[in-house]
């Protein structure tokens, strides 16, 4: 229900929504992607049409978009509170707070609900997600909606968004605040652009080559060729070809009969092209998706140092944007403007950050040597219990370090103890 808007408008609102929610100005020229889509069928320059449905059977592609859904759901995720002097605790007591890390709905899970809307910016660059309210206005329940669903628009120079139900019901038109938007790269700050559509053609290439490698197989093909000590007829190579391909597609051994013989061929030109194209359609996508190779199954350069070296490099440049973009629209769409100036929501990366056991013990000694840590903060990183009577709680600092103002004790500034610059008198007189 649009509140505040008159019924007029709301008619004029429901037309701009349906002619203009997709900014419907499309030339042949220069099409639109869902002018090309109708068109052509989805079809790319390799002559394979390209959707969500037919990306995905790319493994690059199932890969990349599982790696990063799978990782946003798995991290925790909370509502926090600032703290007069600094620093924030938990907010947990709060709905919101239950709403994103326990249960958006009774339809799915926290987890459920956002591998699949980070699947949806993966496939189409926008994931949608409808806020229901309760009187008091706090937010209750989020339900997935499809991309397709809905379409944003803007109508008076306000942003609103479109609703059309896949089971036939009735449009709707909501204001932005009950719709959680998370878009990827992006031309007008709005609409996210669908990475399946930026990379059509390396997709469509890559379903292509697959096609065509299946066929070859199907029909049996054996690379090598058969030798014949006589001459044969025309009809005699048919049979002699026909009997060994029908042997191959079958699963059994060709029976070579007569002084026939079988001899083997080295990889083509045209299977060497194969290979590189799987390769560069590979590194593409994920290159695209900035998933890094061995995440997705690719070790052939992989070391253990550098492995180490890309997963933090993928927390930092690949989920990092993602988690800002998840938090600054739950944040915007989910507290109002009086909460939100004192609760936010975070992910917690820390776990993904940290290095093998003894980088990280490495790591912790120095944190609690020079302060960072107590090393109840510490336990708490490694998911132990606190140390019994708040004897964890306590920051230390080394006994040779001291602010300037203070005196050097116990070594005076010569280096000589106050016992060597200030004898006391002997008892000999």
């Amino acid at each position: 229900m649009l509140r505040g808007i008159s019924i007029n408008d709301r008619y004029r609102l429901q037309i701009a929504g349906g002619y203009s929610g997709r900014e419907h100005r499309s030339t042949l020229e220069n099409p639109e992607p869902w002018l090309r889509e109708l068109l052509t069928g989805g079809a790319t320059a390799a002559g394979v049409p390209v959707n969500d449905t037919t990306a995905l059977s790319i493994s690059a592609v199932y890969a990349c978009c599982r790696v990063l859904s799978d990782s946003i759901a798995s991290l925790p995720i909370g509502l926090y509170r600032s703290l007069p002097g600094g620093g924030s605790e938990p907010a947990d007591r709060r709905p919101e707070d239950h709403l994103v890390s326990a249960a958006p709905s009774e339809r799915y899970t926290s987890y459920s609900f956002r591998s699949t809307s980070q699947l949806h910016l993966g496939l189409r660059g926008n994931c949608y997600s409808r806020v229901y309210r309760d009187g008091r206005g706090t937010a209750r329940e989020l339900r997935i909606l499809l991309p397709g669903q809905v379409h944003p628009f803007f109508h008076k120079e306000k942003l609103y968004y479109q609703i059309t139900p896949t089971d036939g019901g009735s449009q709707e038109i909501l204001f932005p605040h009950d719709i959680v938007h998370i878009a990827a790269l992006s031309q007008d700050g709005v609409n996210g652009i669908s990475p399946i559509q930026a990379l059509r053609d390396t997709i469509g290439m890559g379903i292509a080559n697959r096609n065509n490698q299946s066929k070859t197989i199907a029909r049996g093909r054996v690379d090598g060729i058969l030798k014949h000590p006589e001459k044969q007829t025309s009809e005699q190579v048919l049979s002699v070809r026909e009997n060994f391909a029908n042997a191959i597609r079958s699963g059994g051994f060709p029976l070579l009969e007569n002084g026939l013989d079988y001899q083997s061929i080295s990889l083509t030109p045209a299977d060497a092209e194969f290979i590189n194209t799987a390769k560069l359609t590979r590194q593409d996508i994920a290159g695209a998706y900035r998933v890094p190779l061995h995440m997705i199954g690719d070790l052939e350069r992989a070391t253990f140092s550098n492995i180490e070296h890309q997963s933090l490099d993928f927390v930092k440049f690949s989920l990092m944007p993602w988690i800002k973009a998840w938090e600054q629209e739950l944040n915007r769409k989910l507290l109002s403007p009086e909460i939100r100036q004192q609760h936010f929501f975070r992910f917690n990366v820390e776990g993904l950050l940290r290095g093998d056991i003894r980088a990280r013990m490495e790591a912790y000694t120095k944190g609690i040597q020079w302060g960072l840590y107590t090393p109840d903060e510490i336990r708490e990183m490694e998911n132990r219990n606190p140390i019994p009577g708040g004897l964890g709680k306590t920051f230390m600092r080394p006994m040779n370090m001291a602010p300037l103002t203070e005196a050097n004790t116990p070594n005076t500034p010569s280096g000589k103890s106050k016992s060597d610059t200030n004898p006391q008198p002997s008892n000999d007189g």
